[in-house]
């Protein structure tokens, strides 16, 4: 970065933390960054203004420039996870585990219900909280994704649990305000899990649940499409493929969804979050970087019209191959 900057006649960042707000100002298309045109939103950011932290826009472009990244350490991961496992119910409940546990109390473990067999599988995949995210002793929860959160300065929580608002950070970051957020006062006392499997597991899991309850209320039977994060076959429809994404940038959405749909025959189907599913500037975005033959041939729907949009479309289909 220093020798980009030297070589552009921009003054380099002097240490770490200037480095930080030095990104934290920057819109990530500025020129010292080096990110291709068209790649990224306008006005993304590397670093949040308010959490000082990589943002999920930094994130996503590592992944892409790297050919895997941190996305690719969260499938490794649960690929791993899975050759542990004796069998697919016993890989299911650790996954189920893992997204309804992003943080796990030492007091959780004496609760009725706790599932030891699981912890002890999963048990590697947590970790100690962070100190970055500890302030005065301190841990705060979203309210919302229930991923770990930051009052903007980080300041140190004064009155309870504080509101989510514009000067507060949660690694969600589209998370509506006026939820009061979960404070931890024993930190010490919880472990987190991985960065890698909170952003491309957990995070997505809501618009994956909201999904696949819409299959099963419809009676639609869905497979996973083995070490894939959050993609399944319908066996009962011939080949369809359904691939849940919570993502933040749209072309580097499509980049990933090509990679991912090469490999994998039949109509993809692409569930995102409502308010991605209905942003016209979203998909406006998201098909224009597809291929065309794949934007001809994929379905893009909101979690809620899932089953509907399937059963129109094959509908239509089979009335064409009849007519």
């Amino acid at each position: 970065m220093v020798l980009r900057c030297l070589d552009l006649g921009e003054e380099p960042p002097l240490s770490v933390p200037g480095l930080l707000e030095w990104c934290r100002r920057r819109p990530a298309g500025d020129r010292v960054f080096g990110v291709p045109p068209g790649l990224l939103d306008a006005g993304a950011r590397l670093v949040h203004p308010v959490g000082v932290t990589p943002t999920r826009t930094c994130l996503e472009l590592a992944s892409h420039e790297r050919r895997g990244g941190i996305e690719q350490e969260a499938r490794a991961l649960l690929a791993d996870l899975a050759r542990r496992c004796r069998n697919t119910e016993q890989y299911r409940r650790s996954r189920r585990f893992l997204v309804r546990h992003v943080a796990v109390h030492q007091k959780d473990r004496f609760e009725r219900g706790w599932d030891k067999e699981v912890w002890v599988r999963v048990r590697e995949l947590y970790q100690p909280v962070p100190e970055f995210l500890v302030v005065a002793g301190k841990f705060l929860r979203c309210g919302t994704c229930r991923l770990p959160a930051l009052l903007g300065g980080r300041r140190a929580p004064e009155h309870g649990a504080p509101v989510a608002g514009p000067q507060t950070w949660c690694e969600g970051e589209r998370c509506p305000a006026g939820e009061r957020m979960e404070l931890v006062r024993d930190p010490e006392r919880v472990l987190l899990l991985r960065r890698a499997l909170r952003m491309f597991l957990a995070l997505p899991s809501a618009v994956e649940h909201a999904g696949l309850e819409t299959l099963a209320a419809h009676g639609l039977v869905h497979e996973a499409v083995p070490e894939e994060l959050g993609s399944y076959r319908l066996p009962g429809l011939g080949a369809y493929t359904v691939h849940f994404y919570d993502r933040v940038q749209p072309v580097l959405l499509a980049d990933r969804f090509t990679d991912l749909v090469d490999r994998l025959p039949g109509t993809p189907v692409l569930v995102l979050p409502r308010r991605s599913a209905g942003s016209t500037e979203f998909r406006r975005a998201l098909a224009a970087a597809l291929p065309d033959e794949l934007r001809a041939r994929t379905l893009i729907s909101a979690p809620q019209e899932l089953a509907r949009r399937i059963h129109q479309h094959h509908t239509g289909r089979r009335k064409g191959a009849h007519a």
